[in-house]
């Protein structure tokens, strides 16, 4: 027979804190004045007790639990042999105890804890883990861990063990025990970097981040990084954000070289023999800083610094395929928000090194520009309406203080005012006109030239005019998937014209970009098919199994009998079934209640003796399902064989002069639903009565979980459209793929094959390639990614030489669960 007992101790932690005690018996001792519990469970507060046998001293108040013992305290959980523990205090030993902190998944298992008071816990001789403490994939095994829960935890002489091996001993380690941001060791990353060119090869890379909460406002992050070819790194990045509306970070690496370079082979145009022995072992440090603040509601202060130790840096150590062989950047902006425009005021600062060459540090102070500073705005508003009239009217425009180290500084002002008019042309068709003026006007003066000093300026106008109308068909179905369709067709014929203006000057013109005069005709047929998809709804019936679990459920017996007048009637669907339960209840059903009350019915089923001959349907969103996009651009500045512009050249190169008609592109898409996606893009060439360009995409999703694309390019020769686009020659093929085969485990793959081998001194098909792997046991993560390039590199002669470049990183985590709110994606950066 159970007994429960209420006792209320005298002792002031008592007069707050009732203690409820059960137990099947219990003793009195009356030499000590004890207590002794058999099979006992006391709760106080937010902490309960269980014990084979708890002794309770009311004098002392303290208690004493031995056998099978068990403590809980909000999301800690201890189980022991032995338990001594200081009621008043709140404190106390535990004996041979296994712990496990619910909200981080971690049990930590030690011969003796000491429970120092609220969350505080110092564990002697103790192993900490994620994983199944009889068998854990990993553990850390320390002399003492200082375990806070929501804070951190750290241990002394510390050894990390996988499968039970020792692998890595720290002095000192810690790490956090909330999801908040705490102080901690974060995980190790390993990588390696291969490459055929010596400069580039890097070997092994395994760094060791450490995080620093300082508080809410600001953190700090350390690394130590080994390079197997190189040396060793120190990484620090600072963060801070000490108010609303602001975001700062402060980066800086540095590496430190053990070997001297080669100077054959990194000088770059430098000769070999000209770089002395001290400069072979060059500082090697990259520098950020970053600041974004808001001002007000309107405003926004924006600062940032970019500094590199050489134009070597980026391809090696961050793996840029495209370095952008930066000395020093440094920009700042604060901006106004109007109602109707804005306000920008700058200032910006950009060396660049000469070249891609580690030692050769040379920077561009001829060609490189400064703006010190820089005022622009923009204005735009909507003057005049009328039906189906309007008229707009924006304007655009800077000054800017130009400065270089060397060669032309200077002074320029440029605006442009605009005026667009929306107008019907017919009642089928509407229209556009834009007309504009670009003002510009340049200052300018050298300081390598004397009595150089130059003023220029231009007037261009530029105009924009545009006919469109829609003819659109709609098809409703009754039956099949679709419920409708629509067949759009916009036809557009537009008209995109620059004047042509001398633009030249004594100076060269060293500031301002030169436009080019255009004169370019357009003609677009955009085909959309615009779908909606009919849905079937499935019966929806109220069972006695639905009614006998409801009975069961919250809503109790009562509301049961009223829906018995429900029961086996099968409604076309859920809506039906719903709107009949509202109307029995004589109730509008909230949105939770009537989720739950319908998760009761069962779906799908049809019952014998039903009258359902037809299933209702409901139509979903409209989608596009397809769409067919002709255009045909028309030079008009082609037309004459003869013609020289004034200014700049005309842009583009797809026809010789004397042939305005340019190729033909057609763009097809077709969408047949969310797992399926397929486009086809073409360039028809006029003149050789052929397809010159062409590309196709596939993109397939299997499931939400595994999804492919495959790819096919072919461009005979490299040109530049009317838009001063570029589009390089080449024939490739694309292929990729990821699929997660389970919560544990997902698998990434992508490439590009070069079709023109010859195209590669290697004979490479395989261009470029990149393989993911990335696996989530239980308390432990695993990541693996490998990436390979072919690029090229210039030799101290200036020979162009072509290399293989591979990267593998590995990513290793311990506890399963994502780490803190940290600067993870730092951890060996690329």
């Amino acid at each position: 027979m159970q007994v429960f007992l209420w006792i209320f101790f005298s002792c002031p932690v008592y007069a707050k804190s009732p203690v409820n005690i059960e137990t099947l018996s219990y003793v009195h001792d009356p030499e000590s004045g004890d207590f002794i519990y058999h099979d006992a469970l006391i709760t106080w507060e937010d902490m309960t007790l269980e014990g084979t046998e708890i002794r309770l001293d009311p004098e002392q108040n303290t208690a004493i639990a031995e056998g099978y013992v068990r403590f809980k305290r909000e999301k800690l959980l201890a189980v022991m042999d032995r338990l001594e523990m200081d009621l008043e205090t709140r404190t106390g030993v535990f004996y041979n105890a296994i712990m496990y902190d619910s909200e981080n998944r971690a049990y930590m298992t030690a011969d003796e804890v000491q429970w120092l008071g609220e969350s505080h816990f110092v564990l002697n001789e103790c192993s900490f883990t994620t994983c199944n403490p009889k068998k854990p994939f990993w553990e850390i095994s320390g002399n003492q861990v200082d375990y806070r829960h929501e804070n951190f935890g750290s241990s002394e002489h510390t050894i990390l063990k996988i499968k039970g091996i020792p692998v890595f001993y720290f002095p000192f380690l810690a790490w956090p025990t909330t999801s908040s941001r705490k102080s901690g060791f974060l995980a190790p990353g390993f990588g390696q970097d291969t490459s055929n060119a010596e400069k580039f090869d890097l070997g092994y890379r395994i760094g060791i981040p450490y995080f620093w909460a300082f508080d809410k406002e600001h953190d700090l992050t350390f690394q130590y990084e080994w390079v197997e070819k190189r040396g060793y790194g120190l990484h620090a990045e600072y963060q801070y954000a000490f108010e609303e509306g602001m975001f700062g970070q402060l980066q800086f690496r540095r590496y430190f070289e053990r070997d001297p370079r080669d100077p054959e082979k990194e000088a770059g145009s430098l000769a070999a023999n000209s770089i002395s022995e001290k400069d072979l072992r060059p500082e090697r440090y990259k520098l950020v800083y970053n600041h974004n603040q808001r001002l007000d509601e309107r405003s926004r202060l924006i600062v940032s610094s970019l500094n590199y130790s050489d134009g070597q840096f980026e391809k090696e150590y961050e793996r840029n395929q495209n370095p952008s062989l930066t000395a020093q950047k440094f920009s700042g902006s604060v901006n106004r928000q109007f109602e109707k425009g804005s306000v920008t005021l700058s200032v910006s600062k950009h060396e660049k090194y000469l070249e891609e060459a580690l030692l050769n540090r040379q920077t561009d102070d001829q060609t490189t520009v400064q703006q010190l500073p820089a005022l622009s705005f923009q204005y735009a508003r909507v003057f005049w309406k009328s039906g189906s009239q309007s008229a707009s009217a924006n304007v655009s425009g800077s000054l800017i203080r130009y400065f270089r180290e060397k060669g032309w500084n200077g002074i320029g002002a440029t605006t442009t005012p605009r005026i667009k008019y929306y107008f019907p042309a017919t009642s089928f068709a509407k229209g556009s006109l834009g007309i504009g003026r670009r003002f510009s006007r340049y200052q300018v003066w050298s300081t390598t030239r004397p009595a150089s000093e130059d003023e220029y300026g231009f007037e261009i106008n530029e105009a924009q005019a545009e006919l469109n109308t829609t003819i659109s068909r709609q098809f409703v179905r009754e039956r099949g998937i679709f419920t409708r369709l629509k067949h759009q067709i916009v036809p557009r014929l537009q008209y995109d014209y620059i004047e042509d203006v001398e633009q030249t000057s004594a100076s060269g013109i060293p500031f301002g970009s030169l436009i080019s005069t255009r004169r370019l005709a357009t003609l677009r047929i955009e085909n959309t098919l615009l779908a909606k998809r009919r849905y079937m709804e499935k019966p929806a019936v109220l069972t006695g199994r639905s009614l006998n679990r409801l009975r069961h459920s919250r809503f109790g017996p009562q509301l049961v009998q009223r829906l018995e007048v429900l029961k086996d009637r099968v409604y076309p669907s859920e809506m039906d079934l719903l709107e009949a339960l509202e109307e029995v209840l004589g109730r509008k059903l909230p949105s939770q209640e009537r989720d739950e009350l319908m998760s009761f019915a069962e779906k799908g089923v049809v019952l014998p003796g039903s009258r359902i001959t037809e299933r209702p349907s409901r139509e979903g969103p409209a989608w596009t399902l397809a769409s067919l996009n002709l255009i045909q651009h028309y030079d008009l500045l082609k037309q004459d064989p003869d013609f020289q512009s004034k200014g700049p050249a005309p842009k583009g190169n797809e026809t010789p002069a004397g042939k305005p008609l340019l190729p033909l592109r057609t763009d097809v898409r077709i969408h047949p639903g969310p797992q399926l996606s397929l486009s086809y893009f073409n360039r028809y060439d006029h003149l050789k009565r052929r397809i010159l360009e062409f590309s196709a995409n596939v993109e397939v999703g299997v499931s939400a979980y595994n999804k492919a694309m495959v790819s096919f390019r072919e461009n005979e020769a490299a040109y530049e459209d009317p838009y001063g686009t570029s589009v390089s020659a080449g024939k490739t093929f694309g292929f990729g793929q990821t699929v997660e085969f389970s919560d544990r485990l997902a698998l990434g793959y992508a490439g590009t094959v070069d079709l023109d081998a010859e195209s590669s001194a290697f004979r490479r098909r395989l261009s470029s390639a990149s393989a993911n792997i990335d696996y989530r046991p239980n308390c432990w993560d695993i990541g693996l990614n490998l990436n390979e390039s072919r690029d090229k590199t210039v030799t101290s002669s200036g020979k162009k030489e072509e290399y293989v470049e591979r990267s593998l990183l590995l990513t290793f985590k311990l506890g399963g669960a994502d780490l803190p709110e940290q600067p993870l994606h730092k951890i060996l950066a690329r």
